[in-house]
């Protein structure tokens, strides 16, 4: 069990941030981690709605970006919700975040320098299968892959800050990675800027210029 030491506490204050249930029991809410998203915050707010005994466990199960909870009842003391939060991975399809297991749930706009995956969710996991060994090869060059995307008629492709494109083809090998790390490599000996970089050839690569 994570121990309180490890949770940073936010106290509902009086008047302001405090809820309570029928009965009158002030409540504390215990974030692991400082709360920044949204949702935590609107859970704050509102939760005074939501806290008679019957329900107060379905409404927090029913938080999609709650990871675990726990709560204390104590006979003359406020009542305590521990609460840990799922942390945003991914930004899937602009409307959801993922997490490190591919759980979802909604993207309101905070973390937006995270990485874009714009695909059906089961080429997700096919994604984090090679994800290493993508960034840890463009970080060489000081590149960072701002997104990801799959479909049927272009297969696999990312997109590199500022304005690079790289095409994949329809699947993630550890050839395709090989691949893309030679052509790296030359274009950054010979000082190229493309703004496509093709590996859909099996002779090689291809590298267009797009003004």
């Amino acid at each position: 069990m994570v121990t309180r030491k490890k949770f940073f506490f936010f106290i509902l204050l009086p008047l302001f941030f405090s809820c309570t249930v029928n009965n009158d029991q002030e409540v504390t809410i215990v974030f692991e981690n400082p709360p920044t998203l949204k949702q935590e915050q609107e859970l704050v707010i509102n939760l005074n709605n939501h806290m008679p005994k019957r329900n107060l466990s379905e409404f927090l199960n029913n938080q999609n970006w709650i990871d675990t909870y726990l709560i204390k009842r104590h006979a003359f003391k406020p009542l305590e919700i521990f609460i840990k939060s799922k942390e945003p991975k991914y930004i899937w399809n602009e409307k959801f975040y993922l997490d490190r297991n591919l759980s979802k749930f909604l993207y309101s706009g905070e973390y937006s320098d995270l990485v874009h995956l714009d695909m059906p969710i089961e080429y997700a996991d096919q994604w984090s299968q090679f994800e290493d060994q993508f960034h840890s090869m463009v970080q060489l060059y000081n590149l960072k892959i701002s997104s990801v995307s799959y479909t049927e008629v272009e297969g696999w492709y990312f997109k590199i800050e500022p304005n690079l494109r790289i095409n994949l083809g329809s699947n993630l090998s550890t050839s395709i990675v090989e691949k893309l790390s030679l052509t790296l490599k030359y274009i950054f000996e010979k000082n190229l800027t493309p703004s496509i970089i093709d590996l859909r050839y099996k002779e090689g690569a291809a590298l267009n210029y797009v003004k």
